[in-house]
Order: structure tokens, then C-alpha cells, then sequence
């Protein structure tokens, strides 16, 4: 009886459950002769598994505007859909690291004059980032993220996040 309290009391203390965030994310695409970037947003949905004083692991399904650049005649729309792991590092009471990894399928829209072609994959993707908490459901935060597809993204973001 005293194991079984333990272990789910020890549940309920490492798991803190569900959240969402947006952000606004500034990408810079790479792509034949288009290097340009634009103003993006990108929505996630995660649910965290672990979290201690010490390690924290979560999973994310995001939603991300690649953006839409030009440059000499060519046009380039592209978004992602993306499934990932995020792993925390807290560093004192109210700041915490992370890095995320995972895989995104994204879709390229890409335009040249009057021909069209669409492309897209599913590829591995990853970042780094840094928050800050503010009223222990509130998380702004900072993040790098690179999607390394047939048009390489480079973004650079910044948003909340709410706990549940």
C-alpha cells in the first residue's frame, strides 16, 4: 500500500501534463539563387513527461511558417509540419535550456515566371532555445531552429507557452 502511494504520488510529481505556445519566428530560406527571410508565425501543442529539479522531457506536434521569400523572379512559400522531443535543463529556479529534435514534413512551394513545382519530405529537423518563467504556467521563450529540407531554413523565434 505505501509503494503504490509513493509510486503515484512520484507520477504525479514528475509529470506536469499539457501546453501550447505560439511564436513569431523570423526564417531565413536558402534555396538555388534565393537567400531572403521573412516574418513567420508557428503554433505547437506538447505534453511533458518528466519534470524534476534537475531534467525535464516533453513531446511536441508544431505547426511552422517557413515563411515566403522572393528574389529575381522566384518565389518560395514553405511550411512544416513537425513531431518532436524536447529535453530541459533548469538552470535555477525561473530559467531552464532546451534542446529540440525531431522530424517535420514539410511542404515548398516554389515559383519560377510562369512555371510552378511543388516539393517536400518528411526530414529530420532540430534547435535550441532558452525560457524563462514567468508565473509558473507562463513560459516566454527564445529559440534557433534549423529545417535542413531541399530548401535549407534557418529561424530564429520568440513566444509563450501555457501549462495546463
Amino acid at each position: 500500500m505505501l509503494a503504490a502511494t509513493l509510486a503515484f504520488s512520484a507520477t504525479q510529481a514528475c509529470a506536469d501534463g499539457f501546453y501550447i505556445g505560439a511564436g513569431i519566428y523570423s526564417p531565413e530560406v536558402d534555396y538555388a539563387t534565393v537567400s531572403d527571410s521573412d516574418t513567420a508565425p508557428a503554433f505547437f501543442l506538447g505534453y511533458q513527461f518528466i519534470d524534476t529539479n534537475i531534467f525535464m522531457f516533453s513531446a511536441e506536434v508544431g505547426y511552422y511558417d517557413l515563411g515566403s521569400v522572393s528574389s529575381n523572379g522566384v518565389k518560395i512559400d514553405s511550411d512544416a509540419l513537425s513531431l518532436s522531443a524536447v529535453a530541459y535543463l533548469p538552470i535555477g529556479p525561473i530559467f531552464e535550456v532546451y534542446v529540440k529534435a525531431g522530424v517535420a514534413q514539410t511542404n515548398v512551394d516554389y515559383s519560377f515566371e510562369s512555371s510552378k513545382t511543388d516539393f517536400g519530405g518528411t526530414d529530420g529537423f532540430g534547435g535550441i532555445g532558452a525560457s524563462l518563467d514567468i508565473l509558473d504556467t507562463i513560459d516566454i521563450y527564445v529559440e534557433y531552429l534549423v529545417f535542413d529540407t531541399e530548401v535549407k531554413t534557418e529561424s530564429v523565434g520568440v513566444g509563450v507557452r501555457f501549462d495546463f
